[in-house]
């Protein structure tokens, strides 16, 4: 928990500056929730921000938001087991979230900046750095669309460059029911992993995620 906190107090203090000068010209403040669980995995984001009122299809929000990944997966470098190992990722990011014009038909995006830590626990794998993640939400029926997904974070952005990794990466693809711009349902695959400093491709989680995504 002191680990934690030393990492987020200085830019939460930041953040928490930022989001008050925004919400005091803000239009329609918006709390963004987003939590995912798998059988191995989690995933939680909480964001503020602000949404301007704007007409139908413009709701996009703009947010920062704290996220926490958690693991417990086998890991597997380069096709060998390394056995179960817990991973955790904690991040602040900041950028927009929203469905650009009617979601049962046109879709929409989301477009993010972040400052993580990831950590394999009971090892010496502790990194920071910058990253960023996108997703794009693809109609295929009326409410349903189908979600493509990444996360990268390069070794020179990061505080340590490439002592222990040279690549942070992360792809997802699935599917999701808007019941609206404000609430959605998905369901997701999604693999996480680095290239280490000696070019090996090292898994650090995959499997299947059912989340909920609301803003209000």
């Amino acid at each position: 928990m002191t680990r934690l906190f030393s990492f987020l107090s200085a830019p939460l203090s930041i953040v928490a500056l930022s989001v008050c000068s925004a919400f005091s010209h803000a239009e329609y403040d918006t709390v963004f929730i987003d939590l995912a669980q798998g059988e191995d995995m989690s995933h939680f984001r909480l964001g503020l921000g602000e949404t301007p009122l704007g007409e139908d299809g413009e709701k996009v929000t703009s947010m920062f938001y704290l996220s926490y990944f958690n693991s417990e997966d086998t890991v597997v470098e380069e096709g060998t087991n390394m056995g179960e190992q817990e991973v955790e990722i904690i991040a602040l990011g900041a950028g927009g979230f929203g469905y650009l014009k009617d979601p049962s038909q046109k879709g929409g995006a989301e477009f993010d900046f972040e400052i993580s830590q990831t950590e394999i626990k009971d090892t010496e794998y502790s990194r920071k750095g910058l990253g960023f993640r996108t997703q794009i939400f693809v109609p295929i029926a009326a409410g349903l669309q189908s979600n493509i997904g990444f996360n990268i974070r390069p070794f020179f952005l990061a505080s340590d460059w490439d002592d222990q990794a040279q690549l942070e990466y992360e792809y997802q693809l699935g599917l999701e029911y808007a019941f609206s711009w404000d609430a959605q349902l998905y369901a997701h695959y999604r693999y996480v992993a680095m290239i280490d400093e000696s070019d090996n491709d090292v898994t650090l989680a995959e499997g299947s995620l059912a989340g909920l995504r609301i803003r209000f």
